[in-house]
């Protein structure tokens, strides 16, 4: 007796991958929202130190205070928001676990930094940024996702060319920086429609 085989061409498997990819990417969704969420509070941070450091600059401790106590909690936000995420969307994609993952890694290597550098006395900007960017052009690599992988980009450019200026303001290094890098591409990830 001889049974039939369904083979697949080359083009319905790459069809299939293709729309499990865009599938997926619109199932991260939530990380649009992330990069928007934390590009908000970065530029309004930055913006408010830039114009009032009489408050924010009041003690040497309140500034370290100020720029590690609101992100801690915007972390504890953010993991809330995505654990909800992921219990409503109700299954976890393998790609989903990677970009967690790689985000959870930048998490704690933000927070090595900002440990490291205030033990050297020293301004963990351009490491921060440079940090962010790479993980940006990973996530838009594994994605798919050209603006996030041009945002990390562009935001590595512009860590770079901080280090050829060194008389920059870093406030405003992060306010430029974050908006090209997370903000506007989180907002093309967010806003991004089911069937693109």
């Amino acid at each position: 007796m001889c049974v039939k085989k369904n083979i697949m061409t080359k083009e319905e498997q790459l069809r299939i991958i293709n729309d499990t990819i865009k599938k997926t990417k619109y199932n991260l969704k939530p990380l649009g929202y992330n990069l928007v969420f934390w590009g908000v509070l970065i530029i309004t941070m930055s913006l408010f130190h830039y114009f009032f450091p009489q408050i924010v600059q009041l003690t040497y401790y309140s500034s370290l205070i100020y720029w590690v106590a609101i992100p801690l909690f915007g972390m504890v936000y953010t993991t809330y928001y995505n654990i909800n995420s992921g219990n409503k969307l109700g299954y976890e994609t393998q790609l989903g676990r990677v970009i967690r993952i790689i985000w959870a890694v930048f998490g704690l290597s933000w927070i090595s930094i900002v440990v490291l550098n205030l033990l050297h006395d020293s301004n963990p900007v351009q490491d921060i940024l440079f940090l962010l960017s790479t993980v940006l052009i990973m996530s838009g690599v594994i994605i798919r996702f050209k603006p996030v992988t041009f945002g990390g980009i562009g935001l590595l450019i512009f860590t770079i060319y901080t280090y050829y200026v060194p008389d920059i303001n870093f406030l405003l290094v992060n306010v430029v920086g974050i908006t090209f890098g997370m903000l506007i591409p989180g907002l093309a990830l967010y806003l991004l429609k089911k069937d693109e």
